[in-house]
C-alpha cells in the first residue's frame, strides 16, 4: 500500500483530532451517537479558522430560511484564493447534498480539520501544491429537517442545470469562480435491495455523453485506483452505483443514467471529475457481536467508510493532480474547437453504458442559438452561473457555441433538452452565430467561461472473452478463470491494472490499457463457509495474457 494512503487512512481514521489543540464536532464529542447540530458546526468551523493559518472561510449564498451556505479553503501555509487555484490543483468536496444523508458532512468536517492541524510532512506538501475546498453542508435546511430536498421540496441533485434553487446557484458559482478539477459528491444510500445492492460504498462517474472524453476517462481511472483502492484497503467493499447484482451476474441498471441536472454528470459537462460517493446507511448484524449493531458503531462506520474514500481522494491529489488540472484545463480548449468547428455531435438522450436513440444525437450540431428579449431576461442569471456567453448583434441575441461551455449550452437552450429553460432558436449559419466575441458575457467568471466539456464517442462494446491471440501487440482482451475457493461464493469482485474489469459465472473479462503481456488481477470474495460463517477472501493473482 502507497506510504501516503497508509498516513491519510491512519490520520482520518483515529478517533482523536490530528492534536490535542484542535476542536471537534459535536459527532466526535459524542463518540457518533448523534450527528453534528447546525449550531455546533457554526462554532467548530469557527474554532479551526482560529486555531489554523491554512483555513479561509467565506459565505457562498443563503439559503430560503437564511442559513450560510459556507466555503471553506484549505492550503499550505495559507489559502491562496481563487486566482491563485485555477493555477493549480484543486478538489472540491460537497457534503450531505441531501439533508438526511449527514455522514459526508461528518467526514468532511473531520478531513477539513485534520488537514488544518496535520503535522504530517507528506500531507503538508500536498497542501502546499494544492487547494482543498469544502461545502460542509450543501443543504443546510433539509439537514435541519432531517430530509432529503430543500427548504422548498426540491431535490438539489437534480437542479445542477436548471439553478432554480440557492443551494444550487451557490455551488454553480463556485465551480465557474474557482474551476475546481476534481468535485467529490458525498451520500449515503438506504437498504431497499439489501442482498443484491449492499455495499459498504458505492461509486461513479459522469455518464452524459456530452461530457469531455478524458475528463470522462480520468474520472474512471481515479475511481477505480484510488478511490475505491482506499475503501477497500481500509475494509469497505466497493462497487459501481446503480448496478444491481446477484453473485457474479449483473441483473438490472437500477440507477445512475447521463441526467444532467445530477451532479456528477453536471461537472462532467464543466471539464470536472465530478464523482459520486454513496456509503450505506442500514446496519451489519456482523458490526456487533451480540446481534443488531448499536445504533452509535453503526454511524461511526457510515463516516467511517467515507473518510476512507477521502483518503484516496487525497492520494490521487498528490500523485496526479497535476494531471487531473491538465485534462481539464485543456478540455476547455478542445470544446471550444469543437463548438466552433461543428466537428463533434450534440447527445440528447443516452450515457456511457446506454446507446443514445437515433433522433438524440444532432450531428453536426447547431452553430449557436437565437434568444428573445423575453428569455434572455429570464435566463441572463443563469447563463452567468454557467458561463456561457451571449452576444448582441444587429438587435439579435446570439450565443454561440464556440465557448468552453458548448456542452451546457444546447440541454439548457434546446427544446429537444430534457431538462431545458427555454425553447431557443437553433442556428445553422455559422457566420450569423459567431457574433461579435466579447460584447456582452453573462457572468462573473474568467473570461466569461466556466468549465465544459467534449462531447464522447458512442459507448464502447461489451467485452467479450478473447478465444486466442497470436500477437501480443493485437492482444487487448483476456478471459481469466478465477481459482474455485471452498465454500459458497456470492459475491466476487476484481480489479486489476486494466482498463475495465466484467466478472461472469466465475470469469474475469479483463480490457486492457495497452498490449502487454500480464495482468496482475486483486480478487475480493464474499463467501458463506459451510456452517454458514460469511468471510471476506483476498487473493492476488499474475496472469500471462500472451507469449
Amino acid at each position: 500500500m502507497p506510504a501516503l494512503l497508509l498516513a491519510v487512512l491512519a490520520l482520518l481514521l483515529l478517533a482523536a483530532p490530528a492534536r490535542a489543540a484542535a476542536p471537534t464536532t459535536g459527532f466526535e464529542s459524542r463518540n457518533g451517537a448523534s450527528f453534528t447540530t447546525h449550531q455546533e458546526e457554526q462554532a467548530f468551523l469557527s474554532a479551526v479558522a482560529q486555531g489554523s493559518p491554512r483555513v479561509r472561510i467565506t459565505e457562498a449564498g443563503r439559503t430560503k430560511e437564511n442559513r450560510p451556505l459556507q466555503l471553506v479553503e484549505i492550503g499550505a501555509p495559507g489559502p491562496v484564493g481563487a486566482e491563485a487555484s485555477r493555477k493549480r490543483p484543486t478538489a472540491m468536496l460537497v457534503c450531505s447534498q441531501h439533508g438526511n444523508e449527514p455522514a459526508g458532512r461528518e467526514a468532511c468536517l473531520k478531513l477539513l480539520r485534520d488537514l488544518a492541524f496535520t503535522e504530517d510532512p507528506a500531507l503538508v506538501g500536498v497542501l502546499e501544491r494544492t487547494t482543498f475546498l469544502f461545502v460542509p453542508t450543501a443543504n443546510p435546511d433539509g439537514r435541519a429537517a432531517n430530509q432529503r430536498a430543500n427548504q422548498d421540496d426540491v431535490d438539489i441533485n437534480r437542479d445542477h442545470l436548471s439553478l432554480d434553487t440557492p443551494e444550487a446557484r451557490a455551488m454553480a458559482a463556485l465551480v465557474r469562480d474557482w474551476q475546481p478539477d476534481v468535485l467529490l459528491d458525498l451520500h449515503e444510500y438506504g437498504p431497499s435491495q439489501p442482498v443484491i445492492y449492499d455495499d459498504a460504498v458505492l461509486w461513479l462517474w459522469p455518464r452524459n455523453l456530452n461530457a469531455d472524453q478524458q475528463v470522462h476517462d480520468l474520472s474512471i481511472e481515479m475511481g477505480r485506483e484510488y478511490l475505491v483502492e482506499a475503501s477497500e484497503a481500509a475494509g469497505y467493499p466497493a462497487d459501481e452505483y446503480g448496478q444491481a447484482e446477484v453473485v457474479d451476474n449483473d441483473v438490472a441498471q437500477t440507477a445512475g443514467d447521463g441526467d444532467e441536472g445530477i451532479m456528477r454528470n453536471a461537472m462532467g459537462l464543466r471539464h470536472v471529475l465530478g464523482i459520486l460517493i454513496e456509503t450505506r446507511v442500514d446496519f451489519d448484524v456482523r458490526e456487533s457481536e451480540l446481534g443488531p449493531a448499536d445504533q452509535a458503531k453503526v454511524q461511526r462506520r457510515r463516516v467511517d467508510s467515507h473518510l476512507a474514500v477521502l483518503s484516496g481522494m487525497i492520494r490521487f491529489m498528490s500523485e496526479r493532480g497535476a494531471d487531473a488540472a491538465r485534462v481539464t484545463a485543456e478540455a476547455t480548449d478542445r470544446k471550444i474547437a469543437e463548438g466552433a468547428g461543428r466537428t463533434a455531435p450534440v447527445y440528447f438522450g443516452g450515457a456511457d453504458n446506454e446507446k443514445p436513440a437515433a433522433a438524440d444525437v444532432v450531428n453536426p450540431p447547431p452553430c449557436g442559438y437565437e434568444l428573445t428579449d423575453a428569455m434572455v431576461a429570464e435566463l441572463e442569471p443563469r447563463l452567468g452561473l454557467h458561463g456561457i456567453r451571449f452576444d448582441r448583434m444587429d438587435g439579435r441575441v446570439l450565443v454561440p457555441m464556440g465557448q468552453a461551455a458548448e456542452p451546457v449550452i444546447p440541454l439548457l437552450l434546446d427544446a429537444r433538452g430534457e431538462r431545458h429553460k427555454a425553447e431557443a432558436k437553433p442556428l445553422d449559419n455559422c457566420a450569423t452565430a459567431s457574433g461579435r466575441p466579447g460584447e456582452d458575457t453573462a457572468g462573473g467568471g474568467p473570461g466569461g467561461t466556466a468549465p465544459g466539456g467534449t462531447p464522447v464517442a458512442p459507448p464502447a462494446p461489451a467485452i467479450t472473452p478473447v478465444k486466442s491471440s497470436p500477437s501480443c501487440a493485437s492482444r487487448r482482451t483476456v478471459a481469466v478463470r478465477l481459482p474455485r475457493v471452498r465454500g459458497k461464493v456470492y459475491r466476487t469482485r476484481v480489479h486489476a491494472n486494466a482498463k475495465r474489469v466484467r466478472v461472469r459465472r466465475g470469469v474475469a473479462y479483463v480490457q486492457l490499457r495497452r498490449p502487454r503481456t500480464t495482468v496482475i488481477l486483486r480478487i475480493a470474495r464474499r463467501v458463506v463457509r459451510p456452517g454458514g460463517r460469511r468471510v471476506l477472501l483476498k487473493q492476488s493473482r499474475t496472469v500471462r495474457v500472451c507469449r
